[in-house]
């Protein structure tokens, strides 16, 4: 009765152009999990986080259906404004309809059955929304886990390269995510990008001052200077986003975020 007066409040005052955010249990960072209550098909748990200084990895958990169950995660802005959303237990995508076809089935992908959004350093408060998309209820926990940094960087966008002189492996793994390299080796070099097999990498080469290459995965540019800065972003404007295994101090579950500079020098 109480959780249908909330709502009716709120759908009111957004018939006044007042804006509400709903209330939600409070997690920690680093702190102990919450567990729901049994929430039926289509009903959701909503908590809140709030991001500081260091990023965040928002995780949810089935709970009395293990791997098999079925999960949306939602991760809404301080003014209830949708950011990122995922059923995937491989990747996470910016707000778009087509998240129904590309992550509904994907039997046999997760090794653990944890769903995780990264949200990167400075999002302050943002709101966690776990909806149980089985068919029987179920009971769900939360966590807020920080996150461990990259190497290079720990940030949507850092104006700082990273400089590389041979092979160097990145991850894409936050929503609009452009990592920045330099290349400190000798030339002319080539210039491979795996862009991994999830979440798709392009790369833009850049050389005195003018763009000198744009290569999707697979592809190669065999005039790869010193001092030369390479852009690494997701295709589709950033709209995608993943994890990382294999990097040092980076582990996300999965390496659906990552992606590979091969540095061949004659």
């Amino acid at each position: 009765m109480r959780k249908s007066l909330l709502l009716l409040v709120a759908l009111l005052l957004a018939a006044c152009d007042i804006t509400i955010v709903l209330p939600g249990s409070q997690l920690q960072v680093d702190g102990p999990e919450i567990t729901s209550g049994s929430l039926a098909s289509g009903e959701s748990a909503r908590f809140e986080v709030y991001a500081g200084a260091t990023a965040v990895r928002l995780e949810a958990t089935d709970l009395d259906n293990g791997a098999a169950g079925s999960l949306l995660l939602r991760v809404y802005d301080a003014s209830n404004v949708l950011y990122a959303q995922t059923l995937s237990h491989r990747y996470f995508i910016a707000p778009r309809p087509e998240i129904a076809a590309e992550g509904a089935v994907e039997p046999g992908v997760a090794d653990s059955p944890v769903y995780s959004i990264n949200i990167p350093a400075g999002s302050g408060r943002m709101y966690f929304e776990v909806t149980n998309l089985a068919a029987g209820p179920t009971r769900v926990s939360a966590r807020a886990v920080s996150r461990a940094p990259l190497p290079y960087s720990d940030d949507v966008f850092d104006p700082t390269p990273a400089d590389f002189a041979a092979t160097t492996t990145g991850a894409l793994l936050y929503l609009g995510q452009t990592d920045v390299w330099r290349y400190t080796g000798s030339g002319p070099a080539t210039l491979e990008l795996d862009g991994g097999e999830t979440v798709h990498a392009t790369a833009r080469i850049v050389g005195g001052g003018v763009i000198k290459a744009n290569l999707e995965p697979g592809e190669y540019y065999s005039g790869l200077e010193n001092g030369d800065v390479v852009y690494v972003q997701a295709q589709g404007n950033g709209a995608t986003a993943g994890f990382c295994a294999n990097l040092s101090g980076c582990n996300d579950y999965l390496d659906s975020g990552e992606y590979t500079l091969a540095v061949t020098v004659p």
